[in-house]
């Protein structure tokens, strides 16, 4: 049977699911927040303004800490507890291992993969001094659990000139995706194109990251970091790990070395119902063979929504990113040849539309190029999606996705997934 759902225990979705139409409309936003948030009572960051449809308060506040779904629930209203729960199930046409490709994504052909289980802190206790830190790991194809600390750093604010400045671990700002934690997904598995140029999970640094805000009539960020490349230990990359003159998996950055990532993005607010962002990114650094490699991109994003910044109505969202690298990595074949540059390409183009009934329809192309030096072969998604959310905060969410999965090593292979998230606590610091 090409989709066996019917050898899948369901158990663990029918109670999730039952968890989340009690739960529906536990929360419900007010006019008097988006006002709020027009008066500029709470800040905008180029990297939370448009990662969600709903606009919420960006520090987390709401009237009263709602215990449901855990916004505004606190330590002396300084420490904010987040905890994410992201589980799928379903099934493809090829071993799923073989398909899948960031660290994240589902692994099980039969039963339920726990993509993601994490339990986070954020600090915001003045002006000045903010910090975040998150556990989170996947269940692996072992039935083990293994978790890491993604992020920890402390974010210093308000700094003289327009700066700000995060030490620790950072998921670096490069582009749109990067930034996001599964939970923030849009779908069920990670870009193709993300992966492929930054590894299978999001290009991260531990050292310090400094950004300023462009004294300019429309929100300019530049963000400059350095700091070294955690291990790629225990995040096995499952794509083209057939033997190859050159192994791509050696292209991503050192944890021996420092790396510097640029990144500059623009926010132009239109007006209430039109919204756009576009910037550029790089990446320089010493790969895990000792070499060089550079990774560029480019970003873009527009948002409608119906009712400007008044919360319900309809929206749409596009949003874009195309990547390239350069890098040279040790010879596997024959050490005595010259070292030969390799690159690649890739790009994505996402389609969101939400409804007034909380349902959102969307569509995702992709496309990585490949390298017949590296063994990556080229491939192409295309992935329609269904997403419900049970309540206005998004808390709670139930997802429908199908991807065609087109490659030059494969072929085509198809695959269905049905994914529950569950999320308990207001927006996160980023």
């Amino acid at each position: 049977m090409i989709f066996p759902f019917l050898s899948i225990k369901r158990s663990t979705f029918v109670v999730a699911i039952l968890a989340t139409v009690i739960a529906g409309e536990s929360y419900a936003q007010t006019s008097a927040q988006f006002n709020a948030q027009r008066q500029q009572r709470y800040a905008y960051s180029t990297f939370s303004a448009m990662s969600s449809p709903v606009v919420l308060p960006m520090n987390g506040k709401v009237d009263s800490a709602d215990w449901i779904t855990g916004l505004d629930v606190s330590l002396s209203d300084k420490i904010f507890p987040h905890v994410h729960v992201d589980t799928v199930f379903g099934a493809s046409t090829n071993d799923q291992e073989e398909l899948a490709a960031g660290h994240h994504d589902p692994i099980r052909d039969e039963g339920v993969t726990f993509q993601n289980i994490e339990f986070s802190l954020s600090g915001r206790l003045d002006d000045h001094n903010e910090f975040f830190v998150t556990y989170a790991g996947a269940v692996g194809s072992d039935d083990h659990f293994e978790p890491i600390f993604e992020e920890a750093f402390w974010k210093f604010k308000n700094i003289p000139g327009g700066f700000e400045l995060r030490l620790g671990r950072v998921y670096n700002r490069f582009g749109i995706q990067n930034t996001y934690h599964p939970h923030g997904f849009d779908w069920v598995d990670q870009y193709l194109v993300s992966t492929r140029m930054l590894g299978d999970d999001s290009l991260t640094t531990l050292g310090a990251e400094l950004t300023w805000v462009a004294p300019l009539p429309w929100l300019s960020q530049f963000d400059f970091s350095l700091g070294e490349g955690p291990s790629h230990d225990g995040h096995a990359h499952h794509e083209d790990e057939e033997e190859s003159r050159y192994a791509a998996d050696e292209s991503y950055f050192s944890s021996d070395s420092i790396t510097y990532v640029m990144n500059w993005t623009n926010v132009i607010h239109y007006n209430d119902f039109h919204q756009f962002r576009a910037g550029l990114s790089g990446a320089w650094g010493d790969n895990q063979s000792g070499y060089n490699t550079t990774i560029y991109g480019a970003h873009f994003e527009y948002q409608w929504r119906e009712n400007g910044f008044d919360p319900g109505g309809r929206y749409f969202r596009i949003r874009s990113e195309a990547m390239t690298n350069r890098y040279r990595v040790e010879d596997e074949i024959d050490e005595t040849r010259p070292l030969e540059t390799q690159q690649d390409f890739g790009c994505y183009l996402s389609l969101l539309y939400g409804l007034p009934n909380n349902l959102e329809v969307g569509l995702r192309g992709e496309f990585v190029s490949g390298n017949s030096d590296t063994n990556q072969g080229a491939r192409f998604r295309v992935s329609p999606g269904l997403t419900w959310y049970a309540n206005q905060a998004r808390t709670l969410r139930t997802r429908l996705q199908y991807n065609y999965d087109n490659s030059n090593a494969r072929g085509t292979d198809h695959a269905v997934w049905l994914q529950l998230s569950l999320a308990w606590g207001g927006p996160e610091v980023r």
